[in-house]
């Protein structure tokens, strides 16, 4: 094999392994840190009464320590035997016990026993605690003295005082009956760490008024800051551009551009594009990433009409509709068009599911409850950023025969079930499908121009729908698999509503 073919090889599968979670500086490289506790009760004698009862060997000190022991081990092994979301990230567990002293009615926590906890507290994410003697007291005073989440895990109903206990006082509590729902309240606490860890590099000349062709978009980044912590970064189409310029200059850049290149070209199973124009629209996917990451961010907005208006797409031969769709493909969420509205749902959807988001234009058939989305920024990893490309096209997005998009067929999905959703003009509301929706009509415009691609689903009731979606806007983003409950704890967690329609 030739240097040059070894230097595409590896090209190949650095892209490959690049489309995977954590790719670089993405959100979604963000690790929950997850302490169990066990907890345990120690009476200093043994007797019974109107709580305790039983053999009395087994309730001295001694015999309670050793349970609380066995119960240690027991859960380890448990937990060791879980699979946890891949971006959960378990910490030692140790345990904890109250104590019950001879004649005082008083039942005890003592300090060295919260104090246990003080080294990870400043790292952990999340405080889950599991075991016997009044578990729910135990979990209320972690969530007061930590101020951190805390879940607590048992099977009987009683446990759930512990959530509704630490909820009064403000803070972030859940009760879960096994791990299953353990593993959903750990998903939705990862998603929002990383909407707060998101940083967006919005590019434009008119930060705050919305774009000319989404103007239900949400414009009031500092509200967003401040409601969800997601950061920003602008820069106008003369800086952004300029760079640009700076580093097409630059012979590495073009050599990596040109690897991509034929790496696209060879994998796709047709294109009607020549590789000199698709090396156009890589420049300029190479240029956004290169900015992202000099200014930290890990989510990317452009415009549509105003960046065409500007002719830096005629004179520079690309689109955005590719970068839009590999950013997807490798944890950033990308929306088109400056749709801050689509992009706050697609970081909702992506980091929930772990999948890259298609998002389009909706047109409603009322009379066959089906809702179609126009757009042409089909990602490749749509069942999964951790799965293998899904077969593509290249297809021109103009006439000319530049900007490249890559085109998905959606035939070969027919009954996955989808999910979509959209934020409206305040960032406050989520509208989202039923979660009934399946994919039963399929697709079109493969090989058409513009936005032509198209995926049709069917809704329980697309009139519902559409009178929902007047307080919307139209854009909505799409991702396979049913996410309705979890946009829903979400909500909860991070203050918006959901309507479901």
């Amino acid at each position: 094999m030739s240097d040059q073919n070894n230097v595409i090889s590896r090209r190949d599968d650095m892209i490959t392994s690049s489309m995977a979670v954590g790719a670089n500086n993405s959100a979604m490289q963000s690790k929950l840190y997850v302490k169990f506790v066990v907890n345990g009760l120690l009476h200093e004698a043994a007797y019974e009464g109107s709580c305790r009862y039983g053999d009395l060997q087994n309730l001295t000190y001694e015999a309670e320590e050793i349970q609380l022991k066995t119960a240690f081990s027991e859960f380890t092994k448990e937990m060791a035997a879980h699979t946890f979301h891949s971006a959960v990230d378990v910490l030692s567990p140790l345990t904890t016990h109250l104590y019950v002293q001879k004649g005082n009615p008083d039942i005890m926590l003592k300090d060295e026993q919260l104090g246990q906890l003080k080294n990870d507290a400043a790292s952990t994410d999340v405080f889950v605690v599991v075991g016997g003697g009044i578990p729910q007291f135990t979990a209320l005073r972690i969530a007061e003295t930590y101020r951190k989440p805390v879940i607590i895990m048992q099977a009987a109903g009683w446990a759930i005082d512990a959530a509704a206990a630490i909820r009064a006082k403000g803070l972030d509590g859940w009760y879960v009956q096994n791990w299953e729902q353990l593993d959903q309240i750990l998903r939705i606490l990862y998603a929002r760490k990383a909407i707060q860890q998101t940083r967006i590099l919005s590019v434009t000349n008119f930060l705050t008024r919305p774009p000319r062709g989404v103007v239900s978009a949400i414009t009031d980044f500092d509200k967003l800051k401040s409601q969800y912590g997601i950061k920003y970064e602008n820069l106008n189409y003369q800086v952004f551009f300029k760079m640009m310029d700076q580093f097409v200059a630059d012979e590495g850049f073009q050599k990596e551009a040109d690897v991509i290149t034929e790496i696209l070209v060879k994998n796709a199973v047709r294109s009607n594009m020549t590789p000199e124009d698709v090396k156009k629209s890589v420049l300029f996917y190479l240029t956004a990433k290169k900015v992202m990451d000099q200014y930290d961010c890990n989510a990317f907005l452009i415009e549509c009409f105003e960046l065409c208006s500007s002719l830096n797409p005629w004179n520079r031969r690309f689109t955005p509709c590719l970068t839009n769709a590999l950013l997807k493909d490798t944890g950033y969420p990308a929306a088109c068009e400056h749709d801050t509205s689509a992009l706050l749902t697609m970081m909702v959807e992506m980091y929930l599911s772990q999948k890259a988001i298609y998002m389009g234009n909706p047109d409603i058939d009322l009379l066959k409850n089906t809702i179609t989305l126009h757009h042409s920024v089909a990602s490749l990893k749509l069942m999964g950023l951790e799965k293998p490309d899904s077969p593509y096209a290249i297809r021109a997005f103009t006439s000319s025969g530049f900007g490249v998009t890559l085109r998905h067929d959606f035939d070969q999905d027919l009954g996955e079930r989808v999910t979509a959703a959209r934020f409206d003009p305040s960032g406050t509301k989520l509208l989202a499908t039923s979660g009934k929706t399946f994919l039963s009509v399929g697709s079109g415009g493969n090989e058409g121009i513009g936005c032509a691609q198209n995926v049709t689903f069917r809704v329980d009731d697309a009139r519902a729908f559409l009178r929902a979606q007047q307080n919307f806007g139209h854009h909505l983003a799409m991702v396979f698999g049913d996410y309705v409950e979890d946009f829903s704890l979400l909500g909860e967690l991070m203050k918006f509503d959901l309507i479901v329609a």
